[in-house]
């Protein structure tokens, strides 16, 4: 009963597709659509005239939701074209001119507490707590002190990239 009520009126719902999506060729639509319709138990209480409204609801619900399940098999993963005969320019590599160098070189302005907390932190790669544990300085007070040698560097490292 409902292949034949698709069947009348192909032309109509593949039009309330072209409307809705403004898509060329709403094809992948209309078929995720007339699927979800003739899978829907509530299709045969429906009247005939009625049917019309209720496909335009299915079809407005799944090209607009991100939960659809039009969505997940195609407008979620719609690509750009690419351009594979576009030239690429190679840029050179410049390594950074900060480096563990310069982490020290800084690091010795400091007081000599912070200088050697950041470095055990640095060096051993130790977290907050091992680090704690090691030096038996409470994990509060390690956690702040490195938070202010790392706002320190980061601030050397602004002044750094702007006087270049």
């Amino acid at each position: 009963m409902i292949n034949d009520w698709i069947e009348k009126n192909w032309k109509e719902l593949y039009k309330i597709c072209q409307y809705v999506s403004k898509l060329n060729n709403p094809d992948d639509l209309c078929q995720t659509c007339i699927e979800q319709l003739m899978k829907n138990k509530k299709i045969d209480s429906i009247d005939s005239d009625q049917r019309l409204f209720f496909f335009t609801k299915i079809v407005k619900n799944n090209f607009n939701s991100n939960s659809s399940p039009y969505y997940h098999t195609y407008k979620k993963f719609k690509f750009d074209s690419y351009d594979y005969n576009k030239e690429l320019i190679d840029k050179p590599y410049e390594e950074s001119e900060i480096n563990i160098d310069w982490i020290n070189k800084n690091l010795a302005e400091m007081e000599w507490y912070y200088m050697r907390l950041m470095q055990l932190f640095i060096e051993e790669g130790a977290s907050i707590s091992k680090l704690s544990k090691r030096t038996t300085i409470p994990i509060n007070s390690v956690s702040r002190d490195i938070n202010k040698v790392r706002r320190f560097l980061i601030n050397k490292r602004k002044q750094f990239y702007n006087g270049m």
